[in-house]
């Protein structure tokens, strides 16, 4: 008797605005590819679109920032950039990329990746309190937050949450209301920003090894362009 086939391994996605991608992002994906091991495929690096919580002000143009991702992806044939995003009118809402995930790809299991303050917000994201019946979440710490913060938060948002033994070494993981879990993935946080990095650029300072090395030509062969898009925000200044 054949062996009945094993389900399709899942699929990480990491979002952002990625203005630009940095040091950090890649880091991330990383870390995260490791840690979640057999049960992913890859990470997918999904360029926002149009960020529903960030001004637009001196965000640069959509393929600009997409085709930065796709450099630094070079050479990490796990990682790859989606541009889903770009093809929806609107704000790009994280609901609607899971939905268009599973709707490409019903029977893969998706783990959405996002930083403790984020996760500790869902409740005022479009459909956030819903994205569990989509994906599961990998929650990273940030700002000094434990993993006894990242339980207290998914209990305060999903009151029915509960905590069960890790899937992954060492990953305090908890069962939402929908079907999805969160996995509380300790990594070390690389305190790089993308804020931070368009500030050197536009007083004209060094960003070496903060911005990998394909995505910084790509600024640079578009200085014009970048400068006349960041220099709209002028706390950047």
């Amino acid at each position: 008797m054949a062996e009945a086939a094993s389900p399709p391994p899942g699929r990480a996605i990491l979002g952002g605005s990625f203005n630009p991608p940095h040091v950090g992002h890649l880091r991330l994906a990383i870390e995260a590819r490791e840690a979640l091991g057999d049960l992913v495929q890859g990470v997918d690096m999904v360029p926002c679109a149009v960020p529903p919580h960030k001004a637009q002000s001196a965000m640069l143009p959509f393929d600009l920032r997409a085709r930065m991702v796709e450099a630094c992806a070079q050479g990490l044939p796990w990682l790859r950039c989606n541009r889903m995003e770009a093809q929806r009118q609107g704000p790009s809402y994280t609901w609607d990329t899971l939905c268009a995930y599973r709707e490409a790809e019903p029977d893969t299991d998706l783990y959405f990746i996002l930083g403790s303050p984020d996760f500790a917000l869902l409740s005022t994201w479009h459909k956030g309190l819903d994205l569990p019946r989509l994906s599961s979440f990998v929650v990273v710490p940030r700002k000094g937050h434990t993993s006894a913060d990242f339980i207290t938060a998914a209990k305060t948002m999903w009151p029915d949450a509960a905590e069960r033994a890790p899937l992954l070494p060492a990953c305090p993981c908890m069962t939402l209301p929908g079907g999805g879990l969160a996995h509380f993935l300790s990594v070390p946080w690389l305190a790089v920003s993308a804020s931070r990095v368009r500030q050197l650029w536009l007083t004209g300072r060094n960003v070496d090894f903060l911005v990998p090395d394909a995505a910084l030509q790509i600024l640079r062969n578009n200085a014009q362009t970048v400068r006349h898009h960041w220099l709209e925000d002028g706390s950047a200044c």
